[in-house]
C-alpha cells in the first residue's frame, strides 16, 4: 500500500466518530441521480449503474445483459478498451462489471486521491460501450466460463425465479443460456445500451468521495447521454415449482414466498427481523440470541438438514424464504417442516431478533463495495438506506411479524436441484396452515 493511502487511513480513523455517515442524494437537472457517502476512507468506491438488469430484456433477448456485462473492458466509443483498463491500473484502481435483475453497472475501486480521474474512465466504460462486431467473438469464452462455473446455489437461485415468476421478466436469468451465447449482434447490443444507458435511467454512486466531485462530473462531463428513465412491468409473485435432476443422494432446495419489495419499508423491516429468527441459532445452549435455523429446529426439521434464510428484494416484489441441503430420503419431511416453520413459528425473542437483524445490516455496511451497490439499487427504486431501515426495524412489533408471515407465505415457490423425487410440490403442501 502506498504511504499516502496509509496516512489517509489513519486520518480517517481519527475523524470518524459515532457511526456511519448518512448518504447525500440528489437528482441533477439532466435526470442523473447522484449518491455520495464520505466516510473519510482512503479507498473510493465508484459505481455507475442503470435500470438495465435482466428483467429489462425482451422475451427474445434473454442473455443479452450477460453479453453486455462481459463486454466491459473492451472498446468504448471514444477510447480503446486496453487504454481504459491500463489507465485504471496505473492509478491503482480495479474495475468490475455486475448485473442483477434490476440494475447493470460498472464499479471502480481506486485510491481516494485518484477518484476524479477514475470517474472519467468509469463514464466511458459504463455508458459508452462500442460493441464492435469483431470483438463479439472475443467475449464468448468468458460468457461460456460464467455458465460453466455456476455453483449449485447460483443455479438453484435462478431456477427459483422461474418457479416464482414463471414467464414474466423477473424469471429471466442474469446468465445467458448455452444456446444464446453469441446470438446477439453489434446493432442489437448498441440499441439496448442507447435506450438504457442514459442520465434519466442512471445513478452515480461514490463512497469515500466528495459529493461535489460527483455532481460536477454528472453535470458537466457530457459523457453520459441524456435520456428518460425506462420502467419495467411489475410482475406478481405466482408461485410454483422448478426441478433439476442431478445424480447423488442429496438435494438442494429453496422455498420462497412473496418477499418484500424494496420500496415497502415496514414490510422490508419485518422481513429482516423474521428471517433473523428463522435463519439463525445460537451455538450456546441457553442463549437468547438468535443465530442457524432456530425457527426450523423448533418445527421438527431433521438434524441432518443444513440451511439458512435468504431474501431478494426487487422493484415491486421480492423473494424470501429458506435454502436447505437434505439427504434425498428426508427431503419430504424437511420441506414440510420448513413450510410449517415459515407459516406457524412465533418469534419468541423479538428484541433479540431485531438486534441480530440490525447487527447483520451494520456488518454489511462495513463493506464499502456492497454499500455502493445497495445505494445504486435503492436510489433507482426508492429503497431505504441502512440507517432508515435500522430505525424501522427498531419499531417492529409482534403484530407486524404476524401480518408479514400471513401475506408472504400464503403461496410458495419451490426449486430443487439433485435427487428431488421425494420433494413435495407446492400445491401438495398448500394446506399446511
Amino acid at each position: 500500500m502506498r504511504a499516502s493511502a496509509v496516512s489517509k487511513s489513519a486520518a480517517a480513523a481519527l475523524k470518524t466518530n459515532g457511526g456511519p455517515v448518512a448518504p447525500i442524494k440528489e437528482k441533477l437537472k439532466n435526470g442523473l441521480t447522484v449518491v455520495a457517502q464520505d466516510n473519510n476512507g482512503a479507498v473510493s468506491q465508484l459505481i455507475l449503474a442503470f435500470r438495465a438488469g435482466s428483467r429489462y430484456q425482451s422475451v427474445t433477448q434473454q442473455g443479452l445483459v450477460h453479453h453486455i456485462r462481459n463486454f466491459v473492458g473492451r472498446d468504448a466509443q471514444s477510447y480503446p478498451g486496453l487504454q481504459l483498463v491500463w489507465q485504471t491500473g496505473v492509478v491503482g484502481g480495479q474495475m468490475t462489471s455486475f448485473a442483477s435483475r434490476d440494475i447493470f453497472g460498472v464499479q471502480i475501486s481506486v485510491p481516494r486521491e485518484e477518484s476524479a480521474y477514475a470517474l472519467s474512465i468509469l463514464g466511458h466504460v459504463a455508458s459508452k460501450p462500442a460493441f464492435k462486431p469483431w470483438e463479439i467473438e472475443d467475449v464468448l469464452p468468458t460468457i461460456r466460463a460464467d455458465i460453466a462455473h455456476k455453483s449449485i446455489y447460483t443455479q438453484l437461485f435462478e431456477d427459483l425465479h422461474k418457479a416464482a415468476f414463471r414467464n414474466d421478466s423477473l424469471a429471466y436469468s442474469i446468465y445467458s443460456s448455452k444456446k444464446q451465447v453469441g446470438a446477439f449482434g453489434s446493432e442489437e447490443l448498441s440499441k439496448f445500451a442507447a435506450k438504457h444507458f442514459v442520465t434519466g435511467n442512471g445513478c452515480l454512486v461514490g463512497i469515500n468521495v466528495d459529493g461535489e466531485i460527483l455532481k460536477s462530473y454528472g453535470e458537466e462531463s457530457g459523457t453520459i447521454s441524456e435520456g428518460q428513465s425506462v420502467h419495467n412491468h411489475m410482475e406478481p409473485f405466482r408461485g410454483g415449482d422448478y426441478r433439476r435432476f442431478a445424480r447423488g443422494d442429496t438435494v438442494h432446495i429453496m422455498i420462497s414466498g412473496a418477499g418484500s419489495p424494496l420500496s415497502e419499508l415496514r414490510q422490508l423491516a419485518s422481513q429482516y427481523v423474521f428471517l433473523a429468527h428463522i435463519g439463525r441459532t445460537s451455538p450456546l445452549k441457553f442463549a437468547s440470541v438468535p443465530g442457524t435455523m432456530s425457527g426450523m429446529g423448533m418445527a421438527g426439521l431433521p438434524s441432518s438438514v443444513a440451511g439458512s434464510a435468504f431474501q431478494a428484494p426487487y422493484d415491486g416484489t421480492g423473494l424470501a424464504g429458506v435454502y436447505m441441503v437434505s439427504d434425498a430420503s428426508h427431503s419430504d419431511l424437511a420441506v414440510r417442516a420448513a413450510v410449517k416453520a415459515l407459516r406457524q413459528t412465533k418469534v419468541q425473542d423479538l428484541e433479540g431478533c431485531k438486534r441480530r437483524a440490525i447487527s447483520e445490516l451494520l456488518f454489511s455496511m462495513e463493506n464499502s463495495t456492497h454499500v455502493a451497490y445497495e445505494h445504486a439499487t435503492n436510489a433507482l427504486y426508492k429503497g431505504p438506506d441502512a440507517s432508515t431501515l435500522i430505525a424501522e426495524i427498531q419499531k417492529i412489533t409482534d403484530s407486524d411479524i404476524e401480518k408479514y408471515v400471513k401475506f408472504t407465505f400464503e403461496h410458495l415457490a419451490i426449486a430443487a436441484h439433485g435427487n428431488h423425487f421425494k420433494v413435495p410440490y407446492s400445491d401438495e403442501i398448500h394446506q399446511i396452515a
